[in-house]
């Protein structure tokens, strides 16, 4: 008899009771065939059933139910990628995303990360005594889609996040961001005593996508006022007689480029048994218009996981899966960063005039209607695997894969200069092939002995490279433009021993060692030694806890291991220590984790310009940092019931505070590092001054913004900047609700980030009543000889990159967030038939001050020291569901 299969979701953090890793270990293999990994918390599979989770378009807005694990999306276009920080970050320009292993293979970490492939290490001269900011910089993009795209949720059956210090530290030089597990689907939930058997599932939903939040623009009318002000104070006439505006146009540019888009999925999946043969095959589709006219994505994607047992003793795997990703966006980038901010700034009036009457003014639609882009993404992955089980306690098993990825994209831009009459067409083309190749072996043993001695082993061996190659071309009449990059990196080894002992179920050490080294003709002889330990002490086994019956789990440990990345310099050594309660006889179950992650020689190149013979070059610094990382984390989850009401309740909060602990500027052109990473203060700060009002009338000033003299020598000058605020977040926290009524399901996710700022620097040059483009309402309040005690400066005065930010113009990006909303009926259930509908929404609201799109953004892409920059790019969705589940 068949059941539906439940997508449950191990959020684990580093080790376990024996029977916990026995059953781990079964369900879910890591790239070194781990023997244990302790499930931190487990979501009940038959409480949280799959129709009580969320139909996100990939698994990341799922992770931060998870504490210590922070999701952030670079933009909210279609296809666009995410940062996953997991216990804060272990460099400063580097990449911190996770490890991804899918059914125990690394896969998706040899992609052109979007900071390498458009030269992000020069993002935002945030840190830069002369600039705080720019608009010309775009923000991190490549040809290529989110690589979470492939993995489609349907068809995921298990997530498992490694965050401790033991069980990163298994993964080496790959372990220092963390571990997201994924296991894909199979049968090997359908008992049939091997008669043929064969079930078909599909889910499907369709939606209906808006922009959450607007930014609060001029209307027509308001605008023409400023501009008539700001002419008439300057002694000129006013461009908008009283007849124009009697009779003014009005256009609302954010109207223009905005709309509501529809999104639909649909997942259709038949797994069985023929002929000892387990199938799982799948077929997805995902249609995706943007919210931004012009932009979209369709995904397609095929899937097929074999399993046979051959004899009795040997069974062998196949995994093979293929997508393709086809992406369009509007405007000259991805992440429509210009392409949002001509429209913001464009004049709402019509006819467009300003205080100067320029006879041309350009229209916002120029960008969306001249420039378009598409791209492409094809991901192939396969998998062959084999174990043979010499007995009981002694197993062989050996694997292989091959990842390919192809992505390609092309711009388009015919640009028309009025000054010269000259029709000028700009194109851009950019591929990216990548390929990835893994072979593993683990051999395993594990016994009990005198029923009090559980022994465990494993030694394994990794083999893995990679080969990439991005080319990059630009042409237009003007200048041509071409960019290649090859890069084939040495085969990788990485054998690694685990051993576990565990003492009458109650005194339990696990400890693991990995050696990390290359081979090639450019390869050395030289070694990474990557070692790990965990204890811990199972308290509830005690004979001084045994009458404590309500008490099912009572678990104190500690942990320590060391990680880095792949043949650099950084080291991080990383400790841990926790807590786990069973209350309640189980009902209740908490857990706390302290932890310190310290990075020596942490990843961080700056660049700069020096003069030359011939100009101007640029020379990379890259002074030698230790990052302290120090966390507290607590979970909470519980199973209750109130007579036909049953519910699961989750809360997970974090703190997390990453300081820069030591600088060493001794290496050649360190000195040159920026000026807000200081011993003893978070990375990430801006570079800010104090403003003091404005400037009283009958002052040579009069109307300007003042700024206060910090250091008291009397003069106002960039010696009274300072570096202030973080972007990265100090607390999150998430809460996930479950409520069950006989056939309803009610699910809520909240997700919330606190204590951290940003700088939305297009909201700094819209806050400024500039009259010659749109501006905020907030700009109305600019100073007059009547109204000086205003913080925004005169009429007609215009913002620019190398403006001072004055401290109070951070945004606070402290938030709480509904991010997923589902009430689901179940309409069958007859065992082999289940069929239900859902209604649904996510992104649904969002507290905090944040004036922008959204406060959850990382426009400086997936790099520690470019967070809290708002390019006002791509805005985030609220999106509507509506969606059928079922299987027979």
């Amino acid at each position: 008899m068949t059941r539906f299969l439940p997508l449950s979701i191990f959020l684990l953090t580093s080790s376990a009771a024996q029977a916990q890793v026995q059953q781990t270990d079964q369900t879910t293999t890591a790239p070194d065939s781990l023997p244990a990994a302790r499930p931190g918390l487990i979501l009940d599979p038959v409480i949280w059933e799959r129709t009580s989770l969320p139909a996100f378009t990939t698994i990341q807005p799922l992770l931060s139910r998870v504490a210590g694990v922070q999701v952030t999306p670079f933009s909210g276009a279609p296809g666009a990628w995410a940062t996953v920080r997991i216990r804060g970050a272990t460099n400063l320009t580097g990449n911190s995303q996770p490890l991804y292993v899918v059914d125990g293979v690394p896969v998706y970490n040899t992609d052109a990360t979007p900071e390498k492939w458009s030269g992000m290490e020069s993002f935002f001269t945030v840190n830069s005594p002369t600039a705080t900011w720019s608009l010309n910089t775009p923000t991190p993009h490549t040809p290529n889609a989110n690589p979470l795209l492939d993995m489609p949720m349907e068809d995921v059956a298990q997530i498992t996040v490694l965050r401790g210090a033991a069980a990163t530290a298994r993964y080496g030089m790959q372990g220092s961001n963390g571990v997201i597990l994924i296991t894909t689907k199979t049968a090997n939930d359908l008992h049939f005593e091997d008669q043929p058997c064969v079930r078909v599932r599909y889910s499907g939903w369709g939606g209906v996508q808006q922009v959450r939040q607007r930014y609060d623009l001029l209307s027509a009318r308001q605008y023409a006022d400023l501009v008539n002000y700001v002419s008439t104070s300057a002694g000129r006439a006013a461009p908008y007689s009283a007849a124009d505006l009697g009779n003014l146009g009005t256009i609302d540019w954010q109207d223009e480029l905005f709309r509501p888009a529809g999104i639909q999925s649909h997942n259709l999946s038949l797994d069985g048994l023929v002929n000892k043969t387990r199938y799982y095959v799948a077929a997805d589709y995902l249609d995706q218009a943007g919210v931004i006219v012009k932009s979209g994505l369709r995904r397609y994607s095929l899937r097929l996981n074999l399993d046979q047992q051959l004899t009795r003793k040997l069974s062998v795997g196949l995994r093979a899966s293929a997508s393709q990703a086809d992406q369009h966006h509007a405007g000259a980038e991805f992440d429509a960063g210009s392409l949002v901010q001509g429209f913001l700034f464009g004049i709402p009036a019509l006819p467009a005039r300003d205080p100067y009457n320029l006879q041309y003014q350009p229209t916002p639609r120029r960008n969306l209607d001249e420039n378009s882009g598409t791209a492409r993404t094809r991901r192939r992955l396969t998998q062959l695997s084999a174990t043979y089980q010499f007995s009981n306690d002694l197993s062989l098993s050996a694997r292989g894969s091959r990842e390919q990825l192809e992505g390609e994209a092309l711009t388009y831009a015919p640009k028309d200069y009025n000054t010269t009459g000259q029709h000028l067409v700009e194109s851009a083309t950019s591929t990216t092939t990548t390929r990835n190749w893994v072979v593993d072996a683990a051999l395993r043993y594990q016994h009990t002995f005198g029923a009090r001695h559980a022994v465990g082993v494993a030694l394994n061996y990794l083999r893995q490279q990679d080969q990439k190659e991005l080319n990059h071309r630009e042409y237009s009449r003007m200048r041509n433009y071409y960019f290649r990059l090859e890069e084939k990196r040495l085969a990788i080894h990485s054998p690694s021993a685990v051993v576990g002992y565990t003492f009458a179920g109650r005194y339990e050490v696990q400890a693991s060692m990995r050696t990390e080294f290359a081979s090639g003709k450019a390869a050395d002889d030289k070694k990474v030694w990557l070692p790990g330990a965990e204890l811990s002490w199972h308290l509830h086994k005690e004979n001084f806890l045994a009458a404590a019956e309500s008490l099912t789990d009572l678990t104190l440990w500690v942990g320590s291991g060391k990680t880095s990345s792949f043949f650099t310099p950084d080291r991080t050594t990383h400790h841990d220590a926790g807590l786990r309660a069973g209350l309640l006889h189980g009902r209740l179950t908490l857990e706390v984790a302290a932890y310190q992650r310290r990075t020596a020689h942490a990843q961080a190149v700056f660049p700069f310009t020096v003069t030359t013979n011939t100009g101007y070059g640029t020379l990379y610094a890259s002074p030698d940092i230790t990052l302290r990382n120090r966390g507290l984390e607590l979970t909470a989850s519980s199973r209750w019931q109130a007579g036909p009401l049953t519910g699961n309740t989750q809360l997970a909060a974090a703190s997390t505070h990453t300081i820069v602990e030591t600088i060493d500027v001794s290496r050649p052109f360190s000195g040159r590092i920026p000026g807000n990473l200081q011993e003893g203060q978070p990375m990430g700060r801006f570079y800010v001054a104090d403003q003091n009002g404005t400037y009283p009338a009958g002052t040579p000033s009069a109307g300007q913004r003042r700024f206060r003299d910090v250091n008291h020598d009397g003069q106002i000058t960039y010696l009274d900047n300072y570096y202030d605020g973080q972007g990265l977040p100090r607390y999150s926290l998430n809460l996930t609700q479950q409520l069950r009524f006989k056939r309803l399901q009610l699910v809520a996710q909240f997700d919330g980030l606190f204590g951290y700022q940003l700088l939305n620097s297009p909201l700094l040059m819209l806050d400024s009543p500039a009259a010659t483009r749109n501006s905020t309402t907030r700009a109305l309040s600019y100073w007059t000889p009547t109204n000086q005690n205003t913080l925004v400066p005169s009429a007609g005065t215009n913002r620019g990159p190398y403006d001072t930010t004055s401290r109070a113009e951070l945004e606070s990006g402290s938030h709480l967030r509904l991010s997923q909303l589902t009430l689901s009926f179940e309409v069958v259930n007859t065992g082999k038939r289940q069929a239900s509908v859902w209604v649904g929404g996510q992104n649904l609201f969002v507290t905090g001050p944040y004036r922008g799109f959204d406060p959850n953004v990382s426009s400086g892409g997936a790099a520690p020291y470019y967070a809290g920059q708002d390019a006002t790019v791509y805005p985030v969705a609220r999106v509507w569901q509506l969606g059928v589940r079922g299987q027979f």
